[in-house]
């Protein structure tokens, strides 16, 4: 990357004003540097996304209207 490009970026973040952009890079960090989130998911959380997929590629689904006239 460009040198002016890391510095136009490095000046930009350093505003004061950036608190809410610092936090949120903060967190891009960590959550990069920890590893796949699916592997943070628990057996059942698994195969309740599993189960989603599969009902999905067979066409058993519902819309959102559909889902909340159900569960209102």
């Amino acid at each position: 990357m460009d040198n002016r490009v890391k510095q136009d970026i490095f000046e930009w973040i350093s505003k004061p004003e950036n608190e809410d952009l610092l936090e949120t890079l903060r967190l891009m960090k960590e959550n990069s540097s920890s590893g796949d989130w699916i592997d943070d998911l628990t057996e059942s959380e698994r195969n309740s996304i599993e189960k989603g997929i599969k009902d999905h590629k067979k066409g058993d689904t519902l819309s959102s209207e559909e889902f909340w006239a159900k569960n209102a």
